[in-house]
């Protein structure tokens, strides 16, 4: 019955989607950018595949109306580990509307280091999961640059190779077992930025909330709210300060793959994805961006955040700090669409990013 809910549920949001991409075939311009990538990284070893971006919009708007856009990358691993993941900005009918997610799927090796700010690196437990994931918000202005409107995401997750003796094949983390994850909610955006892909003034925020229950399919019943909001400040000769501020509290059960994280690409880089986890955090983040010459440009960024079970558990002390540096290659001069390769550092850690896009 759950499955049947979940996948009627996606069903539903993968039609508005597909409308709306349907809803803009009549384009003004469209643009494929793709690029081979190759990697390597200690969970997945070697491993290969494409990225790219599809840019298009409707013949009867003017320029001034933003490019809808999906982003997509295909990895695939020495270890048989498969990620797809597209992320998609649906601009409809003169910005009036707003739809914007994610599609993806993921087959993959992972680190859990239990949850907290004082698990020590040397425990480490590894599992594998895999996971259909949808992820859709669809949003009407009300008032300029102001967007309300509702949304929905849902996994359906699998989890194998547990470490033999760890917290997860014991069962004694909230999601060892696996299940599907299905919550609506709605959604409020500000988002006055003069360039989506690298904004130089303007302003960005976006609060949210998500209500996972089994009427909607789910296996967990839990509470999910996210702030995430961030400033741009344009500099002489081509520079730009950026900062962001996330924040995401989770009320009831919470299965540990849907808990607020620290690490990644996106936030605090230099962390691995989820080294830090529990049912609320908060980050900081800020970041300097140059042009140099041609097409290259350079970025030097830090962060602090922390996790915490509770709002009133949160402690300086506990506080986690990551920075680094990276190189931009400008592939789409008319959206300023960089590739981008970053370094993040934190306690002695060295992490990798490449990918398209700033990060936030």
């Amino acid at each position: 019955m759950r499955l049947r809910v979940f996948l009627i549920s996606s069903f539903v949001f993968l039609f508005l989607g597909l409308s709306a991409v349907k809803d803009s075939t009549q384009v003004k311009a469209v643009k494929l950018v793709a690029l081979p990538v190759v990697f390597y990284q200690p969970e997945s070893k070697w491993g290969g595949g494409m990225a790219g971006i599809f840019r298009f919009k409707k013949r009867s708007v003017p320029d001034s109306i933003r490019y809808s856009n999906i982003i997509f990358t295909f990895t695939y691993t020495q270890l048989r580990q498969i990620v797809f993941s597209a992320p998609f900005q649906l601009w409809l009918n003169r910005e009036n509307y707003n739809i914007y997610g994610e599609f993806g799927y993921q087959s993959e090796n992972y680190l859990f280091f239990g949850t907290g700010n004082r698990v020590p690196a040397s425990f480490q437990e590894t599992y594998h999961i895999n996971f259909p994931r949808i992820q859709v918000n669809v949003l009407k202005r009300i008032y300029p640059h102001l967007f309300a409107g509702i949304r929905y995401a849902a996994d359906r997750n699998t989890l194998s190779q547990l470490s033999g003796s760890g917290l997860l094949i014991k069962g004694m983390i909230p999601g060892s077992s696996g299940g599907i994850t299905s919550g609506g909610g709605a959604a409020l955006k500000y988002d006055n930025r003069d360039n989506q892909f690298y904004t130089t003034r303007g302003y960005y925020l976006e609060l949210s909330s998500l209500f996972y229950h089994k009427k909607l399919g789910s296996d967990y019943t839990f509470n999910k709210y996210t702030l995430n909001a961030s400033t741009y400040r344009a500099l002489p000769r081509r520079q730009v300060l950026a900062f962001n501020a996330y924040t995401q509290i989770n009320i009831h059960r919470v299965p540990f793959y849907q808990m607020a994280a620290l690490g990644g690409d996106a936030r605090m880089r230099g962390l691995y994805d989820g080294r830090f986890r529990d049912k609320d955090c908060w980050i900081l983040q800020a970041e300097y961006r140059a042009a140099l010459f041609w097409r290259l440009g350079i970025a030097i960024f830090g962060g602090v955040g922390q996790v915490a079970d509770q709002v009133n558990q949160f402690d300086l002390k506990y506080t986690h700090f990551a920075y680094g540096a990276g190189i931009r290659g400008l592939v789409d001069k008319k959206q300023h669409l960089n590739l981008r390769f970053d370094v993040g550092l934190s306690s002695g850690n060295v992490n990798y990013y490449f990918t398209f896009a700033e990060a936030f």
